[in-house]
């Protein structure tokens, strides 16, 4: 069944366009009766509620509490909290649900609604589809309001911050006194957890881009923009950075001499430093189909085996759990360690990954010097959003695709894909020469503007 609300990472659009006051609220309507069908205890469903900060959260935070409060649903509101950290609550509170508020790496205008059942997973499709189909009929939801005196209360518990500060440290021997290392927030949901947890863990911390005014997040910092953090690092003499997106489930690093670290070379790392303590399950990881051929065959070499998914975290999670594997993740920097948590958790790596540092006895640039990456390059082209919804059914454009695929066979890789949150089509090249890359990469992006725009 085609999905008219939920994509790939819940719901996302524009803040008061695609994310109405009306469709929140029939979210929260429709998530409350659905909890409520549900619930085998005898006190009233409990969700956990975090936010970014964006200045729609509160916003959208407050029409989807009206919802779900009329359906006489509990809410316990975290703050603005990493959605790793609202996936740790769930589960470990023993809550029903959890939400955050958050568009992740996007422009601040957009938003969106990441839900998770108990378990500390994001809802399965068929849930998805389930809720989708309740938010139709408003008028058969409003039947199921309770009372006045029977409403769920909403409660600030922003303390709960410490429960999850307390999982982070729990999952380290060591401390890393003595690293001097430079923090980039993004303007977002890490802003108070991260620094907190490596002063805990007695680091010499810089902190940069954390101070949120509800429209600077993700602005020429973070992630998506680590330039400033490669300056800092650099003037600081700092052993690393640390890149976390808006919502903190991603991450990218800088080594000691300046240099990006992307999710890849962070994967390597921390599965080298698995695999040393005999940790890494069955000497394998998963990583998805945009990973690089060059850090393929390092893992390789260093006896770890990979196996590929579709670009997606869910798609990874899917074939961790298949494999019974714990490490897995993107180049992006989305890093699953299921030995910790269920999802994929931006200051959980980076902890996970000065630790590996540490303990090696190594630099970062050591570290990472004998992965010989392939030129990749990755272009994002807007494209009409009609368009973009029957793309792979245009015959010239997949014809067009195909023909450059036999072409690069044997000298590098093609890979074109949607956006599952922006009108964007992605097209990514790798070869063994920036030549090859640099031709293909005109020749689609070309074709795309061409066809979809």
């Amino acid at each position: 069944m085609a999905r008219k609300y939920f994509g790939t990472d819940g719901i996302r659009g524009e803040a008061n366009k695609d994310l109405t006051i009306d469709l929140v609220t029939d979210l929260g309507l429709a998530l409350g009766y659905y909890l409520k069908k549900n619930n085998k205890k005898t006190t009233k469903p409990k969700i956990i509620l975090g936010t970014d900060t964006r200045i729609s959260g509160y916003m959208i935070r407050s029409a989807l509490a009206s919802g779900l409060t009329s359906m006489g649903i509990h809410i316990d509101f975290v703050g603005v909290l990493p959605t790793p950290g609202v996936s740790y609550l769930t589960r470990h509170l023993g809550a029903d649900a959890g939400i955050m508020i958050s568009a992740s790496h996007n422009p601040v205008k957009d938003n969106g609604i990441k839900i998770f059942s108990q378990n500390g997973y994001k809802l399965p499709d068929e849930v998805e589809e389930e809720i989708e189909g309740l938010m139709e009929d408003r008028a058969e939801l409003l039947k199921y309001q309770v009372s006045g005196d029977d409403l769920g209360r909403f409660k600030y518990v922003e303390d709960d911050m410490r429960e999850y500060l307390n999982f982070l440290t729990s999952t380290l021997k060591t401390d890393f006194k003595g690293m001097k290392i430079v923090v980039d927030t993004a303007n977002g949901a890490a802003y108070r957890v991260a620094p907190k947890i490596f002063h805990r863990l007695k680091a010499d911390v810089t902190v940069i881009n954390n101070i949120p005014n509800g429209k600077n997040i993700n602005v020429n910092c973070g992630s998506t923009h680590p330039e400033l953090l490669q300056e800092v690092v650099k003037v600081y003499k700092a052993d690393l950075g640390l890149a976390y997106d808006g919502d903190a489930d991603r991450l990218i690093a800088v080594d000691d001499k300046g240099n990006i670290v992307d999710g890849d070379l962070i994967i390597s790392v921390i599965a080298k430093n698995f695999q040393d303590k005999g940790i890494l399950n069955s000497n394998k990881l998963v990583t998805t189909v945009q990973s690089n051929m060059g850090f393929e065959k390092h893992l390789d070499k260093n006896g770890i085996g990979l196996i590929r998914a579709n670009v997606g975290d869910r798609y990874v999670l899917e074939k961790m759990k298949e494999h019974g594997l714990n490490l897995g993740g993107e180049q992006s920097g989305h890093i699953i360690m299921l030995d910790y948590n269920t999802t994929g958790d931006g200051v959980l790596s980076s902890i996970q990954l000065v630790a590996a540092i540490k303990e090696s006895g190594k630099k970062l640039s050591e570290l990472v010097e004998d992965i010989k990456l392939w030129p990749q390059k990755l272009v994002n082209t807007v494209v009409s959003k009609e368009k973009k919804q029957t793309w792979t059914e245009n015959k010239e454009l997949m014809d067009f695709i195909k023909l450059k695929e036999k072409e690069i066979e044997g000298k590098g890789r093609i890979l074109v894909r949607a956006s599952g949150t922006e009108p964007l089509i992605r097209v990514m090249v790798e070869g063994e020469t920036q030549e090859t890359v640099d031709t293909y990469i005109e020749a689609l992006v070309g074709k795309v503007k061409e066809l979809l725009l």
